[in-house]
């Protein structure tokens, strides 16, 4: 919430906050100068636009029950990492009561200004309008525009299957010397593991919910399962099999335009990385 609440309030906009954490809401009203309310009814009675920040699983039944409340012509966003339940229940609240709008801010809580970052509009009932939309109020933002059922197919791909591996991987890596590991780490290993843990780092119902909430996300975890097993029986094989199989591979990520480009990045990445890194012995008391 605190990434739209800097935006909106930056524009001009007048918010009023309302969390089922009270606490947080009132820390947050009081940084940002905004009143807090203590239930959704209250928060959202004569509203321009409601700006719903929920937990993917109960999202559709909080569209659900915004919509009772919110005033004839206001706007009604959601911004749930999954579409296809969110996107029905929009549909679902029918006519022209409330004006729909579908994103999925392709960004985390911590980037210091939306300017740049891609949004994904997922068109509720006209696609035109409810791109105008999200420009209007998000400004210099990358649109990509997608059906729900896409979108979700291209989620597990994007969200669900890495974080499943990540979460996989930090289980078995946690068992080992992570000092040590630290010490003798080389780029490989430093930027794997600022990936994993910051997705450890998530909230256990958020991840769980990113993999289990998306209908096309086992498909790919037991193609992964099912894809570490051959490659395990192929290690056994001798190095030409391996050979082969990387030059597939190899000729499969080529058909990505940024392939070309990818060790600068890994190189920026991990440079970034050592920036922030205090190093051993000089950590502050």
């Amino acid at each position: 919430m605190n990434v739209f609440t800097r935006h909106l309030l930056n524009e001009g906009h007048s918010l009023r906050l309302y969390d089922i954490d009270s606490m947080k809401s009132r820390v947050l009203a009081e940084r940002y100068h905004c009143p807090w309310h203590g239930s959704p009814t209250e928060t959202v009675s004569g509203v321009d636009m409601a700006l719903l920040c929920t937990p993917i699983r109960v999202t559709p039944g909080v569209i659900r029950s915004i919509a009772r409340n919110i005033q004839p012509g206001s706007i009604l966003c959601e911004v749930s990492s999954l579409k296809m339940k969110t996107v029905a229940a929009l549909k679902g609240i029918g006519g022209n009561h409330v004006r729909p709008l579908a994103i999925h801010p392709m960004f985390g809580p911590d980037i210091s200004t939306i300017k740049d970052q891609t949004i994904v509009v997922v068109p509720v009932q006209d696609r035109a309008v409810e791109v105008a939309l999200t420009e209007a109020l998000f400004g210099d933002v990358k649109i990509v525009v997608t059906d729900a059922e896409t979108h979700d197919r291209v989620m597990a791909s994007v969200i669900s299957l890495p974080y499943f591996m990540n979460l996989a991987f930090a289980s078995t890596i946690s068992a080992e010397d992570l000092t040590l590991a630290r010490e003798m780490a080389g780029s490989t290993f430093t930027v794997q593991m600022a990936v994993t843990q910051s997705i450890v780092g998530e909230s256990s119902e958020l991840l769980e919910s990113l993999i289990n909430e998306d209908a096309f996300s086992f498909g790919l975890v037991n193609r992964f399962i099912d894809d570490s097993r051959y490659l395990r029986r192929l290690l056994k094989k001798g190095p030409k099999p391996m050979e082969n199989f990387c030059e597939r591979l190899r000729k499969r990520m080529m058909d990505d335009v940024e392939y070309q480009d990818v060790r600068k990045v890994r190189d920026a990445f991990l440079q970034s990385i050592r920036n922030q890194i205090v190093p051993i012995g000089n950590k502050p008391h």
